[in-house]
């Protein structure tokens, strides 16, 4: 996976993280301490730092509790969750724009990493920089960079192994992508339209 940019500012929530973990680890401290101390002949100074607590809560934050529906609906995480699988379609100019041909997006992402993985008939693909715009309307909108492999047993294809570039429209109330991909032309020159549609 690799780290991300978005249109959106993280600072409050970093903030509201480290005053949690401050009160965390007054409480913390002060609860454990109170408990050993009442072990007979036994007495006890015990202290939680607030930076080892902000660094759980960021971790935990940053795997599981941006996903939290409430989070995004009291306004506190605008992120979108593009996690998932997601099916659909291409055409290519490579197929002269005749036929629809499988595609597929394995979407893994963090509050602060990514990693998009497609999967179409003749080759497969891995993200290596990406970027998602909230703010820019007409849509969450996604661009990112890519390596595009063949499939071993498509090596005599007449394509060669590339880089390339998506961008994506996120339809939420469909839960699908429409969009572009554009070869580097300085060995593929082929570009295409995406329509994809999220199952899992």
């Amino acid at each position: 996976m690799h780290e991300y940019s978005i249109d959106v500012d993280h600072s409050k929530i970093i903030f509201y993280l480290a005053v949690l973990s401050v009160g965390l680890s007054t409480v913390i401290t002060k609860l454990l301490t109170f408990f050993f101390n009442t072990l007979p002949d036994m007495e006890f100074t015990i202290s939680l730092t607030a930076i080892s607590i902000f660094g759980l809560l960021y971790k935990l934050f940053d795997k599981f509790f941006w996903k939290w529906k409430w989070f995004r609906k009291i306004g506190i995480v605008q992120t979108p969750d593009l996690n998932g699988t997601w099916k659909g379609e291409f055409v290519s100019s490579f197929y002269n724009w005749k036929g629809k041909y499988p595609a597929e997006l394995e979407i893994e992402q963090t509050w602060t990493e990514i990693c998009i993985s497609g999967k179409f008939n003749n080759s497969t693909s891995s993200s290596y920089t990406t970027a998602i715009k909230v703010r820019d309307g007409g849509g969450i909108k996604i661009f990112y960079s890519y390596r595009n492999d063949k499939k071993p047993e498509k090596s005599n294809a007449s394509y060669s192994d590339h880089k390339g570039y998506t961008s994506l429209i996120l339809n939420k109330e469909e839960q699908s992508f429409e969009g572009q991909y554009f070869n580097n032309p300085s060995n593929n020159k082929n570009h295409g339209t995406l329509h994809l549609k999220r199952i899992t």
